[in-house]
């Protein structure tokens, strides 16, 4: 997991790279997935030391659940722009859509793994007769 946090930090950092390339206008927004992905990035890093694990990865997916909220905010906004006035930038919104599926399967790939982690504390061995 910690692996997959140092992958989604550095693909949040190249969606602000291609934000920008593409991009002739830079607007705060361009920067918001990386300012999302550096501390990704840095938590996936302090993960892979086992004795800061659990907190570094919990405090990375608190981050990717906030880049969520900020992007699903965000496309919901360019929806009420796209009906009220019949246009968006489109280059803006693929920015946030993909900044919103990295923080997406982040998130669940950290919650699948606590889950099965449980599961697999749970169990007790079968007792022999």
């Amino acid at each position: 997991m910690a692996r997959f946090g140092i992958v989604a930090g550095l693909l949040l950092c190249a969606d602000t790279a291609m934000a920008l390339f593409g991009s002739l206008n830079k607007a705060p927004l361009l920067f918001v997935p990386m300012m999302l992905g550096i501390p990704i990035l840095f938590f996936g890093v302090v993960a892979l030391n086992p004795h800061r694990r659990r907190q570094s990865l919990t405090t990375a997916a608190g981050i990717s659940a906030l880049g969520c909220l900020i992007g699903i905010l965000q496309l919901l906004r360019f929806f009420s722009l796209w009906r009220g006035q019949g246009s968006v930038n489109p280059h803006d919104t693929r920015i946030v859509s993909l900044m919103v599926a990295i923080c997406i399967a982040f998130t669940l790939g950290y919650l699948w793994s606590v889950i099965s982690a449980g599961r697999i504390r749970t169990k007790r061995p079968t007792q022999a007769r």
